[in-house]
């Protein structure tokens, strides 16, 4: 059985325990400058000591766990993904795909990427950072076509989907059918799609206002397209804003889990604008929906349109998540406390109750 094996980056984990010992040396050198026969219970003789010792039990913690991390590895073949001796059959993923986030650092204010390979396995977002690995993210995009079921020519079918390039908007092809294409070829109907929004972006606005309905597998191309363009920021806008339209007849016609495998094609990296601060504003409408499916939905939609930088700057976010926390539904309740905890934001502990019915009902 053909698979591909990625192993934790050594190079990566010996410069972080190189790192972390230079935090603990320190501490044993401000250590070594106590004059412990003078110490006092003071806290001003107290806090050198203190910090000494946090420097070398948290730091010294973080290296040794390192060295555990070495065998770890992500393992695709054709039956699945193996992470860490975990298994996830490709019969229960969804929508795999690569993801960027962007993180910030207060202490130094500088902002940097990082990439997961990101999926859905039985109702459960998994995120797996692939920048330990010995891996690109445009090498698990391709192990994504190479290996899931969708993506694979089956054994005993030897013709292949054919391709006949996209020249105008009748001639735009499924999600489906772009999956069954060879790579060549499916590279191609992305950029053929991206030139016409390059031509005429109000035309291409149209054919998915117009074919929402009839034809959502072709629409759902039409965004994964752009959502595929190396310059994602070109589409940012655009993007953002179908989400919003798309989401908002979702939440009046009550058709917002049929709309969603529509509009999950959408990727866009730049949050800091003002149509993705509409789709923010919708996804907090749908929080307050009757139907708690809907509610879960908008709650897993929203931890893809926020990042420290916009819970920073969006009071107005964190206080309706701090409102969910007293959702009726348990499951709102506890979602919203990990989406919180994610973000580093404080808010008031869940029940016992809501903690032994994460375990019962996992």
């Amino acid at each position: 059985m053909e698979k591909t094996v990625l192993n934790y980056s050594i190079k990566g984990g010996l410069l972080n325990i190189v790192w972390n010992l230079v935090f603990v040396a320190l501490g044993f050198y401000l250590l070594s400058l106590i004059n412990f026969e003078k110490i006092t219970f003071k806290f001003a003789d107290l806090a050198l000591p203190v910090v000494a010792v946090v420097f070398i039990i948290v730091y010294g913690k973080k290296a040794v766990m390192t060295l555990f991390n070495f065998d770890k590895r992500i393992i695709f073949s054709q039956e699945g993904i193996e992470l860490n001796k975990t298994f996830f059959e490709w019969k229960d993923i969804i929508f795999p795909r690569v993801i960027a986030k962007t993180e910030h650092t207060a202490k130094y204010n500088l902002s940097y990427k990082e990439f997961y390979l990101c999926f859905v396995y039985k109702q459960k977002t998994i995120e797996i950072k692939i920048d330990d690995y010995n891996v690109t993210e445009n090498e698990i995009k391709e192990l994504i076509k190479k290996y899931t079921p969708k993506f694979s020519p089956e054994p005993i079918i030897e013709n292949t989907m054919t391709y006949n390039p996209i020249h105008n908007f009748d001639q735009i092809i499924t999600l489906d059918h772009y999956y069954d294409l060879e790579y060549e070829d499916s590279e191609e109907a992305i950029k053929d799609v991206q030139k016409l929004a390059v031509k005429d972006l109000e035309a291409v606005k149209r054919f998915c206002e117009n074919n929402l309905y009839t034809q959502p597998d072709k629409v759902k191309f039409v965004y994964y397209a752009l959502s595929e363009d190396e310059d994602l920021d070109k589409w940012a806008d655009f993007l953002s804003d179908e989400f919003s339209r798309v989401y908002q007849i979702g939440l009046d016609k009550n058709r917002v889990i049929e709309l969603s495998s529509v509009i999950n094609e959408i990727l866009v990296e730049t949050l800091d604008t003002y149509p993705a601060e509409r789709v923010r504003e919708t996804l907090l409408k749908g929080l307050d929906h009757k139907d708690v499916a809907t509610r879960l939905n908008a709650l897993e939609f929203l931890e893809y349109w926020i990042d420290d930088s916009v819970l920073k700057n969006n009071p107005s976010i964190v206080s309706k998540l701090r409102q969910k926390l007293k959702d009726p539904e348990w499951k709102m309740r506890w979602k919203t406390s990990k989406l919180l905890e994610q973000n580093k934001i404080a808010f008031e502990s869940l029940s016992t109750l809501d903690k032994l019915k994460r375990f019962i009902n996992p």
